[in-house]
């Protein structure tokens, strides 16, 4: 994500930061590393990983929130942050986003909701119309403005209506490449809807658990018999490796699961 759209900082950053005290820590841990490993792995078999459902989860291209009783599908591929105040996502090796906020304080008709928060985030409506998303009343507006980085970015943006809450789902890119994005940021708009309460009631976090790796896996092979909850590239680093490197058989190692 850039760093405009971050609430935290860079990983590598946090790295940079952590380094020296781990290394300093590191000369401290009595026994055996690989003792102190396998302990360490049965104290997280079994803990959340990521999200927890309160607040929201991502599955695949899906940011599901059983509380709130929404969800949205994203692009396929696209990389989904989420984050206590908004859900970021980002097209891989292009500057298309998405964003998904809630409306504070909303007054007045959704349109009037939908301009006046705009205007206050200095967006210029270009056009727009009421419209019924899944059932739900929403404001649909295309609006114009500057970006850091980006320069000149246009936005469509969808106030929608849901549970006495309203949420701003905006798809924006630089002004040179919007119209080629648009049918995404549409079809991801589109796709806002309420969750039932059966639905709710079946999203569960995803968890920690162990595996030992057999002849012949790989990060790919194991990344889906999972369910592909999370990137091949992403195991293999949590598990210690680079990502190019294949997994040795025999090793226990973390992997992701559906709770």
């Amino acid at each position: 994500m850039p760093n405009w759209l971050s609430t935290h900082p860079a990983p590598a950053d946090r790295v940079a930061q952590i380094q020296p005290a781990i290394d300093q820590a590191a000369t401290k841990l009595p026994g055996e590393p690989v003792e102190a490993r396998a302990k360490y792995q049965d104290a997280i078999d079994g803990i959340i990983f990521g999200d927890s459902p309160s607040e929201g989860i991502v599955r695949g291209n899906q940011f599901l929130h059983p509380v709130l009783r929404f969800g949205i599908t994203f692009p396929q591929g696209w990389e989904i942050q989420n984050t206590k105040t908004q859900v970021v996502a980002k097209a891989p090796e292009q500057q298309k986003y998405a964003l998904l906020q809630l409306v504070q304080n909303p007054q007045g008709s959704i349109e009037q909701v939908a301009r006046n928060s705009m205007a206050s985030s200095g967006w210029r409506h270009v056009g727009g119309q009421r419209a019924d998303i899944n059932g739900l009343d929403a404001y649909v507006g295309t609006y114009q403005g500057n970006m850091e980085g980006l320069g000149s970015v246009v936005t469509l943006a969808a106030h929608i209506v849901h549970q006495k809450n309203v949420y701003v789902l905006a798809g924006l890119a630089p002004a040179n490449s919007f119209e080629s994005a648009q049918p995404e940021f549409a079809q991801t708009i589109r796709s806002f809807r309420p969750l039932s309460a059966a639905e709710a009631e079946r999203i569960r976090p995803n968890l920690v658990d162990l595996y030992t790796v057999r002849q012949g896996d790989t990060w790919e092979g194991i990344a889906k018999r999972t369910g592909g909850l999370i990137k091949p590239a992403t195991l293999a680093i949590m598990n210690n490796y680079q990502p190019g490197e294949p997994p040795r058989t025999g090793d226990r190692i973390k992997i992701i699961v559906e709770g």
